[in-house]
């Protein structure tokens, strides 16, 4: 299984994903599909952020579901990318292979963003919650 991972905190400072430079304030190794997505949603760059995604994920919105690129795009144009630089993960609350849950900073919330990805570190499933 391929298991590409991204270091934080004392061994690098910032990564470089789908060429977007991404800072973590997270202690713990930042598995490569969650850098790609903070690096794109950091960039508001659209077209890098779907790159983290297969073109079937899916996207679950506290209780909105959106299936594939076209309806991910859809609803990250309209409620992500124009806020993106509020973004930043805090920790990673879980983890085990292809899964990671993490604590995240978005604008003035703290949420729970719960991702899936593939072998190629690919986003297959993301699910974002209010934390508890």
């Amino acid at each position: 299984m391929l298991r590409r991972t991204l270091f934080a905190g004392a061994l690098l400072s910032s990564a470089t994903v789908a060429g977007l430079t991404t800072s973590v304030q997270a202690s713990e190794p930042l598995p490569a599909a969650i850098a790609c997505y903070q690096a794109s949603t950091n960039a508001k760059d659209i077209d890098a952020y779907l790159a983290c995604f297969t073109a079937d994920a899916e996207m679950i919105d506290v209780s909105r579901t959106f299936n594939g690129h076209e309806a991910i795009r859809k609803w990250a144009l309209r409620e992500v990318i124009p806020q993106g630089d509020a973004f930043t993960h805090r920790k990673i609350l879980d983890s085990k292979p292809g899964y990671a849950q993490t604590e995240v900073k978005w604008l003035s919330w703290v949420v729970h963003y719960f991702y899936w990805w593939n072998d190629d570190g690919k986003i297959t499933k993301m699910s974002l919650q209010y934390a508890n």
